[in-house]
Protein backbone atom coordinates (compact mmCIF):
# COMPACT_ATOMS: atom_id res chain seq x y z
CA UNK A 1 0.00 0.00 0.00
CA UNK A 2 1.19 3.71 -0.80
CA UNK A 3 -1.34 6.13 0.32
CA UNK A 4 -2.29 10.18 -0.25
CA UNK A 5 0.69 10.68 2.26
CA UNK A 6 2.76 9.90 -0.49
CA UNK A 7 5.69 9.45 2.03
CA UNK A 8 6.58 5.36 0.89
CA UNK A 9 5.31 1.69 0.74
CA UNK A 10 4.05 -0.36 3.65
CA UNK A 11 3.72 -4.05 3.23
CA UNK A 12 2.28 -6.46 5.58
CA UNK A 13 1.55 -10.34 5.27
CA UNK A 14 -1.53 -12.14 6.73
CA UNK A 15 -2.38 -15.75 7.06
CA UNK A 16 -5.85 -16.56 5.68
CA UNK A 17 -8.02 -19.43 6.80
CA UNK A 18 -11.10 -18.87 4.63
CA UNK A 19 -13.06 -22.29 6.38
CA UNK A 20 -13.07 -20.82 9.97
CA UNK A 21 -12.99 -16.64 8.93
CA UNK A 22 -10.15 -16.85 10.55
CA UNK A 23 -6.91 -14.45 10.78
CA UNK A 24 -3.41 -13.77 11.14
CA UNK A 25 -0.81 -11.16 11.19
CA UNK A 26 2.78 -12.34 10.60
CA UNK A 27 4.69 -9.27 9.63
CA UNK A 28 5.09 -5.68 8.15
CA UNK A 29 7.76 -3.73 6.63
CA UNK A 30 7.92 -0.21 4.84
CA UNK A 31 10.31 1.46 2.81
CA UNK A 32 10.29 5.22 2.08
CA UNK A 33 10.30 7.00 -0.93
CA UNK A 34 13.40 8.88 -2.63
CA UNK A 35 12.66 12.50 -2.99
CA UNK A 36 12.94 12.44 -6.49
CA UNK A 37 10.06 9.44 -7.04
CA UNK A 38 8.25 11.58 -3.98
CA UNK A 39 8.41 15.06 -6.15
CA UNK A 40 7.49 12.61 -9.41
CA UNK A 41 4.41 11.38 -7.17
CA UNK A 42 3.00 14.58 -5.96
CA UNK A 43 3.99 16.30 -9.37
CA UNK A 44 1.71 13.66 -10.66
CA UNK A 45 -0.83 14.22 -8.63
CA UNK A 46 -0.93 17.88 -9.23
CA UNK A 47 -3.65 19.75 -11.19
CA UNK A 48 -2.38 20.26 -14.05
CA UNK A 49 0.68 17.98 -13.46
CA UNK A 50 4.02 19.87 -12.84
CA UNK A 51 6.30 18.73 -15.92
CA UNK A 52 9.15 20.31 -16.67
CA UNK A 53 8.84 22.39 -20.21
CA UNK A 54 8.98 20.99 -23.13
CA UNK A 55 9.13 17.24 -21.32
CA UNK A 56 7.09 14.46 -22.25
CA UNK A 57 4.14 13.65 -19.77
CA UNK A 58 3.30 10.23 -21.00
CA UNK A 59 7.41 9.13 -20.55
CA UNK A 60 7.35 10.25 -16.88
CA UNK A 61 4.19 9.21 -15.87
CA UNK A 62 5.60 5.19 -16.99
CA UNK A 63 9.07 6.55 -15.56
CA UNK A 64 7.25 6.87 -12.18
CA UNK A 65 5.43 4.14 -12.47
CA UNK A 66 8.24 1.86 -12.91
CA UNK A 67 10.21 3.16 -10.24
CA UNK A 68 7.34 2.61 -8.08
CA UNK A 69 6.81 -0.55 -9.26
CA UNK A 70 10.22 -1.75 -8.39
CA UNK A 71 10.03 -0.30 -4.84
CA UNK A 72 7.01 -2.61 -4.42
CA UNK A 73 9.04 -5.39 -5.41
CA UNK A 74 11.88 -3.96 -2.62
CA UNK A 75 9.15 -3.98 -0.27
CA UNK A 76 7.85 -7.30 -0.61
CA UNK A 77 11.55 -9.08 -0.98
CA UNK A 78 12.45 -7.36 2.45
CA UNK A 79 9.40 -8.31 3.79
CA UNK A 80 9.58 -12.21 3.04
CA UNK A 81 13.16 -12.18 4.04
CA UNK A 82 12.29 -10.94 7.39
CA UNK A 83 9.13 -13.36 8.14
CA UNK A 84 11.66 -16.35 5.86
CA UNK A 85 9.39 -16.78 4.03
CA UNK A 86 9.99 -17.86 -0.12
CA UNK A 87 7.66 -16.69 -3.32
CA UNK A 88 6.10 -20.52 -3.37
CA UNK A 89 5.25 -19.47 0.50
CA UNK A 90 2.47 -16.65 -1.25
CA UNK A 91 -0.81 -17.24 -2.70
CA UNK A 92 -1.05 -13.88 -4.02
CA UNK A 93 -0.40 -9.77 -2.98
CA UNK A 94 -2.41 -7.49 -3.36
CA UNK A 95 -1.03 -4.15 -5.06
CA UNK A 96 -2.76 -0.68 -4.19
CA UNK A 97 -0.69 1.74 -6.54
CA UNK A 98 -0.57 5.10 -6.57
CA UNK A 99 -3.69 6.77 -6.50
CA UNK A 100 -2.94 10.21 -9.17
CA UNK A 101 -6.91 10.63 -9.72
CA UNK A 102 -9.78 9.54 -8.00
CA UNK A 103 -12.62 11.36 -9.33
CA UNK A 104 -15.88 8.63 -9.43
CA UNK A 105 -18.55 11.02 -10.06
CA UNK A 106 -16.81 11.71 -13.66
CA UNK A 107 -16.67 8.09 -13.60
CA UNK A 108 -12.69 7.14 -13.01
CA UNK A 109 -10.13 6.43 -10.70
CA UNK A 110 -6.65 5.36 -11.04
CA UNK A 111 -3.88 3.55 -9.18
CA UNK A 112 -0.45 3.62 -10.91
CA UNK A 113 1.41 0.29 -10.85
CA UNK A 114 2.61 -2.13 -13.15
CA UNK A 115 0.94 -5.28 -11.97
CA UNK A 116 2.35 -7.26 -15.12
CA UNK A 117 6.05 -6.19 -13.80
CA UNK A 118 5.32 -6.68 -10.19
CA UNK A 119 4.01 -10.46 -10.36
CA UNK A 120 7.06 -11.45 -12.85
CA UNK A 121 9.26 -9.81 -10.49
CA UNK A 122 8.32 -11.28 -7.24
CA UNK A 123 7.02 -14.96 -8.79
CA UNK A 124 3.90 -14.19 -7.16
CA UNK A 125 0.12 -13.99 -8.46
CA UNK A 126 -0.64 -10.38 -7.93
CA UNK A 127 -4.00 -8.61 -8.09
CA UNK A 128 -4.03 -4.41 -8.50
CA UNK A 129 -6.65 -2.25 -9.80
CA UNK A 130 -9.11 -3.21 -6.67
CA UNK A 131 -11.20 0.50 -6.91
CA UNK A 132 -12.17 0.60 -10.32
CA UNK A 133 -14.93 -2.34 -10.38
CA UNK A 134 -16.61 -0.28 -7.90
CA UNK A 135 -16.47 2.79 -9.70
CA UNK A 136 -17.45 0.76 -12.43
CA UNK A 137 -20.96 0.04 -10.73
CA UNK A 138 -21.73 3.15 -9.80
CA UNK A 139 -19.73 3.43 -6.62
CA UNK A 140 -16.83 5.60 -5.09
CA UNK A 141 -14.26 3.05 -5.08
CA UNK A 142 -12.98 4.41 -1.57
CA UNK A 143 -12.97 3.59 0.95
CA UNK A 144 -12.44 0.48 0.69
CA UNK A 145 -11.14 -0.96 3.94
CA UNK A 146 -14.63 -1.43 5.60
CA UNK A 147 -14.84 -5.29 4.34
CA UNK A 148 -11.79 -6.06 5.93
CA UNK A 149 -12.28 -4.01 8.99
CA UNK A 150 -15.55 -5.69 9.49
CA UNK A 151 -13.56 -9.27 8.73
CA UNK A 152 -11.22 -8.28 11.10
CA UNK A 153 -13.11 -7.13 14.07
CA UNK A 154 -15.54 -9.94 14.10
CA UNK A 155 -13.04 -12.24 13.83
CA UNK A 156 -11.75 -10.71 17.27
CA UNK A 157 -15.34 -10.93 18.83
CA UNK A 158 -16.41 -7.05 17.76
CA UNK A 159 -19.36 -6.29 16.17
CA UNK A 160 -21.60 -3.10 16.81
CA UNK A 161 -21.02 0.28 18.44
CA UNK A 162 -17.52 0.26 17.25
CA UNK A 163 -15.61 2.55 14.51
CA UNK A 164 -12.14 2.19 12.58
CA UNK A 165 -10.60 5.12 12.11
CA UNK A 166 -7.84 5.49 9.48
CA UNK A 167 -5.63 8.66 9.60
CA UNK A 168 -4.07 8.73 6.95
CA UNK A 169 -3.32 11.36 4.31
CA UNK A 170 -6.93 11.23 4.74
CA UNK A 171 -9.59 9.84 7.12
CA UNK A 172 -11.90 7.26 6.67
CA UNK A 173 -14.26 5.97 9.37
CA UNK A 174 -15.67 2.82 9.41
CA UNK A 175 -18.87 1.92 11.49
CA UNK A 176 -20.07 -1.52 12.52
CA UNK A 177 -23.37 -1.41 13.40
CA UNK A 178 -24.60 -4.76 14.30
CA UNK A 179 -23.64 -8.64 14.13
CA UNK A 180 -26.82 -8.60 11.44
CA UNK A 181 -26.67 -5.31 10.25
CA UNK A 182 -24.34 -3.92 7.50
CA UNK A 183 -20.88 -1.58 7.86
CA UNK A 184 -21.54 2.12 7.19
CA UNK A 185 -18.42 4.68 6.66
CA UNK A 186 -17.11 7.00 4.20
CA UNK A 187 -14.46 9.51 3.93
CA UNK A 188 -14.41 11.95 6.58
CA UNK A 189 -11.85 14.27 5.49
CA UNK A 190 -8.51 15.50 5.22
CA UNK A 191 -5.81 14.34 7.99
CA UNK A 192 -2.13 14.08 7.10
CA UNK A 193 -1.94 15.23 3.47
CA UNK A 194 -2.36 19.19 4.68
CA UNK A 195 -0.49 18.77 7.81
CA UNK A 196 2.50 17.04 5.85
CA UNK A 197 2.27 20.15 3.07
CA UNK A 198 2.88 22.68 5.29
CA UNK A 199 5.60 21.05 7.45
CA UNK A 200 7.19 20.48 4.72
CA UNK A 201 6.51 23.93 2.42
CA UNK A 202 6.74 26.37 5.92
CA UNK A 203 9.48 24.25 8.01
CA UNK A 204 11.46 22.11 5.84
CA UNK A 205 10.29 19.06 7.63
CA UNK A 206 8.53 16.18 6.42
CA UNK A 207 5.92 16.09 8.77
CA UNK A 208 5.10 17.49 12.21
CA UNK A 209 6.52 14.75 13.86
CA UNK A 210 4.28 13.77 17.04
CA UNK A 211 2.32 17.10 16.21
CA UNK A 212 4.80 19.36 18.15
CA UNK A 213 4.56 22.34 16.00
CA UNK A 214 0.89 22.47 15.95
CA UNK A 215 0.77 22.10 20.22
CA UNK A 216 2.88 25.30 19.84
CA UNK A 217 0.57 27.10 17.93
CA UNK A 218 -3.49 28.70 18.51
CA UNK A 219 -6.05 27.67 16.06
CA UNK A 220 -7.73 30.21 13.60
CA UNK A 221 -11.48 30.31 13.59
CA UNK A 222 -11.45 32.16 10.31
CA UNK A 223 -9.33 30.22 8.46
CA UNK A 224 -11.15 27.23 9.98
CA UNK A 225 -14.14 28.18 9.12
CA UNK A 226 -12.75 28.36 5.69
CA UNK A 227 -11.71 25.11 5.05
CA UNK A 228 -14.49 23.29 6.51
CA UNK A 229 -16.59 25.14 4.06
CA UNK A 230 -16.00 23.03 1.44
CA UNK A 231 -18.66 21.59 -0.01
CA UNK A 232 -17.40 18.28 0.36
CA UNK A 233 -18.52 18.22 4.10
CA UNK A 234 -22.16 19.27 2.82
CA UNK A 235 -22.22 15.63 1.56
CA UNK A 236 -24.02 12.67 3.00
CA UNK A 237 -22.20 9.45 2.67
CA UNK A 238 -21.24 7.94 0.57
CA UNK A 239 -18.67 9.71 -0.36
CA UNK A 240 -15.16 9.74 -0.97
CA UNK A 241 -12.46 12.35 -1.55
CA UNK A 242 -8.65 13.07 -2.61
CA UNK A 243 -5.97 15.79 -3.27
CA UNK A 244 -7.91 16.12 -6.39
CA UNK A 245 -10.37 18.12 -4.24
CA UNK A 246 -8.63 19.45 -0.97
CA UNK A 247 -5.42 20.87 -3.57
CA UNK A 248 -2.54 23.23 -3.01
CA UNK A 249 -4.89 25.56 -5.45
CA UNK A 250 -7.45 25.55 -2.71
CA UNK A 251 -5.53 25.35 0.33
CA UNK A 252 -3.51 28.15 -0.98
CA UNK A 253 -7.01 30.28 -1.61
CA UNK A 254 -8.31 29.76 1.84
CA UNK A 255 -4.66 31.18 3.44
CA UNK A 256 -4.59 34.13 1.23
CA UNK A 257 -7.82 35.23 2.49
CA UNK A 258 -6.78 34.75 6.27
CA UNK A 259 -3.13 36.89 5.70
CA UNK A 260 -1.09 37.58 9.12
CA UNK A 261 -1.20 34.30 10.69
CA UNK A 262 2.02 32.28 12.16
CA UNK A 263 3.79 29.13 10.54
CA UNK A 264 2.60 27.73 14.15
CA UNK A 265 -0.99 28.85 13.91
CA UNK A 266 -1.57 27.49 10.48
CA UNK A 267 -0.71 24.12 11.78
CA UNK A 268 -2.35 23.96 14.87
CA UNK A 269 -5.79 25.14 12.44
CA UNK A 270 -4.94 22.28 10.08
CA UNK A 271 -4.56 19.79 13.01
CA UNK A 272 -8.21 21.47 14.43
CA UNK A 273 -9.32 20.82 10.95
CA UNK A 274 -8.52 17.38 11.14
CA UNK A 275 -9.93 16.42 14.49
CA UNK A 276 -13.44 18.54 13.14
CA UNK A 277 -14.10 16.38 10.28
CA UNK A 278 -13.56 13.63 12.11
CA UNK A 279 -16.12 14.68 15.27
CA UNK A 280 -19.07 16.23 12.52
CA UNK A 281 -18.75 12.27 10.77
CA UNK A 282 -18.85 10.01 14.27
CA UNK A 283 -22.48 8.50 14.81
CA UNK A 284 -24.07 9.54 18.26
CA UNK A 285 -24.18 6.05 19.27
CA UNK A 286 -20.75 4.74 18.65
CA UNK A 287 -18.53 3.74 22.14
CA UNK A 288 -15.00 3.29 20.68
CA UNK A 289 -12.91 3.76 17.82
CA UNK A 290 -10.09 1.62 17.20
CA UNK A 291 -7.45 4.07 15.37
CA UNK A 292 -4.80 3.41 13.22
CA UNK A 293 -2.51 4.80 10.17
CA UNK A 294 0.53 7.25 9.90
CA UNK A 295 -1.76 9.66 12.14
CA UNK A 296 -2.03 7.01 14.98
CA UNK A 297 1.64 8.14 15.99
CA UNK A 298 0.53 11.25 16.11
CA UNK A 299 0.01 12.12 20.44
CA UNK A 300 -1.36 15.53 19.67
CA UNK A 301 -4.26 14.53 17.00
CA UNK A 302 -4.79 11.73 19.26
CA UNK A 303 -5.47 13.79 22.49
CA UNK A 304 -7.33 16.40 20.62
CA UNK A 305 -9.58 13.80 19.18
CA UNK A 306 -10.34 12.27 23.38
CA UNK A 307 -11.26 15.59 24.09
CA UNK A 308 -13.70 16.96 21.40
CA UNK A 309 -15.31 13.33 21.05
CA UNK A 310 -15.60 12.43 24.50
CA UNK A 311 -16.96 9.95 25.65
CA UNK A 312 -15.98 8.17 22.34
CA UNK A 313 -13.16 6.31 23.48
CA UNK A 314 -10.16 6.42 20.62
CA UNK A 315 -8.01 3.09 21.45
CA UNK A 316 -4.92 1.94 18.94
CA UNK A 317 -5.95 -0.90 16.84
CA UNK A 318 -2.63 -2.87 18.13
CA UNK A 319 -5.47 -4.12 21.00
CA UNK A 320 -6.75 -6.15 18.68
CA UNK A 321 -3.74 -7.65 16.79
CA UNK A 322 -2.71 -5.61 14.10
CA UNK A 323 -0.25 -2.60 13.98
CA UNK A 324 -1.46 0.49 12.98
CA UNK A 325 0.90 0.76 9.83
CA UNK A 326 -0.03 -2.57 8.50
CA UNK A 327 -4.08 -2.11 8.84
CA UNK A 328 -4.54 -0.71 5.21
CA UNK A 329 -1.09 -2.58 3.59
CA UNK A 330 -3.44 -6.27 5.25
CA UNK A 331 -6.56 -5.02 3.61
CA UNK A 332 -5.19 -5.17 0.43
CA UNK A 333 -3.78 -8.54 0.89
CA UNK A 334 -7.45 -9.23 2.24
CA UNK A 335 -9.02 -8.20 -0.90
CA UNK A 336 -6.78 -9.83 -3.35
CA UNK A 337 -7.28 -12.62 -1.24
CA UNK A 338 -11.25 -12.23 -2.02
CA UNK A 339 -10.13 -11.94 -5.56
CA UNK A 340 -8.84 -15.31 -6.00
CA UNK A 341 -11.23 -17.37 -3.86
CA UNK A 342 -14.24 -15.61 -5.95
CA UNK A 343 -15.26 -13.54 -2.76
CA UNK A 344 -16.80 -9.64 -2.80
CA UNK A 345 -14.53 -7.19 -1.58
CA UNK A 346 -16.88 -4.01 -1.58
CA UNK A 347 -19.45 -2.71 0.50
CA UNK A 348 -22.02 -0.81 -1.10
CA UNK A 349 -23.89 0.62 1.82
CA UNK A 350 -20.21 2.25 2.40
CA UNK A 351 -18.98 2.99 -1.72
CA UNK A 352 -22.45 3.07 -2.82
CA UNK A 353 -21.98 0.67 -5.86
CA UNK A 354 -25.06 -0.97 -7.28
CA UNK A 355 -24.19 -4.29 -6.56
CA UNK A 356 -21.49 -6.72 -4.82
CA UNK A 357 -18.64 -7.44 -6.25
CA UNK A 358 -15.27 -9.57 -6.81
CA UNK A 359 -12.78 -6.55 -7.36
CA UNK A 360 -9.09 -6.15 -9.03
CA UNK A 361 -7.24 -7.05 -11.86
CA UNK A 362 -5.84 -10.55 -11.82
CA UNK A 363 -1.92 -10.78 -13.15
CA UNK A 364 -0.48 -14.57 -12.94
CA UNK A 365 3.32 -14.74 -11.78
CA UNK A 366 3.96 -17.31 -14.86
Amino acid sequence: MSGTSTDGVDVAAIQIDPEHAGMRFLGVSSLGFSSSLRDDLLALQQIPPKFPTGSDPISLLLQARLQLTLLYTDACIELLDLLGLEAHDVRVVGAHGQTLRHRPELGYTYQMLDGALLATRLGIDVVTDLRSKDVALGGQGAPLVPAFHQAWLNAKGVFCRTGVLNLGGFSNLTVLNGRDLPVTGGDCGPANCLMDLWAQRAFRLPMDEDGLIASSGQPCESLLDLLLSHSFFAQSWPKSTGRDDFNEKWFDGCLDACAGLSDEDVMSTLLAFAVKVIKLTLPQDIDQVYVCGGGAKNTTLINQLRFECAPVEFLPIENLGLPAQAVEAAAFAWLAAQNVTGQYGNCPAVTGADRFAVLGAFHQAS
